[in-house]
């Protein structure tokens, strides 16, 4: 296994090469289209115009190629507005003209809740939500849902991207409750299974500082507590642990469609402090993500992805401790835990689009425009993961690591709906078949 991923590391080296030399290529042998003198927007009855050319690299006096103009057609498809997105020029009187055209989804969307956590039948939960996802036609959302089964949960939150269009600075706010089961199986093995009580409230002000690049500043109070204390369950001897929190965030976004890109990168670097002398609580958390996705001949994408944390400070209780097996998994060891204060992950991919993404138009059965226009798209792909989580002072060698690989079936369905069916081996050469509703990477 870890010579597969060391081969597929070589070959994204090689097509991160290949992919820039060609790029310089088609600089030179495809021709512009146009050099635009106006932008016209349509078909957005709801939507501010601004939210679709905030979002666009082509302005006013920009050379316009096909490349850029399918760029920003999944650029703004990303932004989760609308089910079909056309861009095209045309020559009218003299002047060039860039038409955006779309059609919008239907924003406001009550949804059942229903599943099972972690795929396990005894662990079922349900519930219902309401979700606008174009609040004031400005890309506002405002949603709120609750929870009742395995882990009942309750929250509301707002964001809005664009709380002031000159400053470019964003705006978000988010109460939640949860009562969650303890992750934690190390402690569950000494002491029995524990329930924790979660109470968050927090905001954050953030600056979108280019089309790519955002900073932002979460500012939050947070109360865990426990019924039966027992040590690093809480860091309170009390079982309730009341602090202060704050992360920094940096994001560098330049992913083609964020829902399944097939190029661009993404880059996250945060830290996060935990208490700041209110509380026993007082640890700091670090984190990085990476992405990378390169196209390549014959309509293949590779895609790679390196992702950590780590932690400083006092003692780390249970509830705050790093895992593989909810969130972040290793295909190959898809429903395994695996517990630390710190982790390191990495996923290589490697994509040929089945059927490439299309729009297509219902007209069969009468239908809202919202619900007749739907974009579909399936993709194979193979993959290899490796990940490691760990506590401070453990010795870190290869062996330590988990590692699996596979492949599969990905399917990109409407309102940005992805649906995984795989195949993952670990390095014992155990398989196991996984059914997920997410991307990977």
């Amino acid at each position: 296994m870890k010579s597969l991923i060391s081969l597929l590391s070589v070959v994204l080296v090689i097509s991160v090469t290949a992919s820039a030399q060609r790029k310089d290529s088609d600089a030179q042998s495809n021709p512009s289209i146009a050099i635009i003198d106006t932008i016209i927007i349509s078909g957005n009855e709801k939507t501010k115009d601004y939210v679709i050319l905030d979002e666009m690299t082509l302005k006013v006096g920009s050379l316009a190629t096909s490349e850029s103009i399918e760029f920003d057609r999944n650029r703004i498809y990303s932004l989760r507005l609308f089910t079909r997105v056309d861009i095209f020029c045309d020559t009218l009187q003299g002047q060039r003209f860039l038409f955006v055209d779309v059609s919008e989804r239907w924003y406001i969307i009550p949804f059942p809740v229903f599943g099972f956590r972690n795929g396990d039948p005894k662990k079922a939960f349900y519930g219902g939500g309401l979700l606008h996802s174009n609040f004031r036609g400005r890309n506002q959302k405002l949603f709120g849902f609750i929870v009742f089964g395995y882990n009942p949960a309750l929250a509301l939150s707002f964001f809005d991207p664009l709380l002031d269009r000159e400053g470019n600075l964003f705006f978000a706010a988010r109460l939640s409750f949860t009562r969650v089961r303890n992750k934690s199986e190390i402690a569950a093995a000494e002491t029995g299974d524990f329930d924790e009580k979660h109470y968050d409230i927090n905001s954050t002000i953030g600056k979108r500082l280019s089309l790519y690049e955002t900073v932002g500043l979460n500012l939050g109070y947070k109360i865990v507590g426990i019924d039966d204390y027992r040590p690093q369950r809480t860091v309170s001897p009390t079982g309730r642990d009341e602090y202060i929190y704050a992360r920094l965030d940096y994001t560098y976004d330049s992913r083609d469609l964020r829902e399944y890109p097939s190029g661009g990168q993404f880059f996250n670097a945060s830290v996060t402090k935990l208490g700041f002398g209110e509380s026993d609580v007082n640890f700091a958390r670090w984190g990085v993500d990476y992405r990378r996705f390169v196209p390549l001949p014959l309509n293949l994408t590779f895609a790679g992805r390196v992702h950590g944390t780590i932690v400083s400070g006092g003692l780390i209780p249970t509830y705050n401790r790093a895992y593989f097996g909810f969130g972040e998994r290793i295909r190959g060891y898809f429903k395994t835990v695996f517990e630390g204060e710190n982790l390191f992950g990495t996923t290589l991919e490697l994509r040929f689009p089945l059927i490439k993404t299309r729009t297509f138009h219902f007209t069969a059965i009468p239908l809202p425009e919202e619900f007749s226009v739907w974009r579909f798209g399936m993709s194979l792909a193979i993959f290899g993961d490796a990940g490691v989580a760990w506590f401070r002072g453990d010795a870190l060698t290869f062996s330590s690591f988990a590692s699996g690989y596979g492949g599969g079936i990905h399917f990109l369905l409407p309102y940005s709906a992805i649906v995984r069916l795989e195949y993952a081996y670990n390095e014992f050469f155990e398989g196991q078949f996984i059914i997920d509703f997410r991307a990977s990477l």
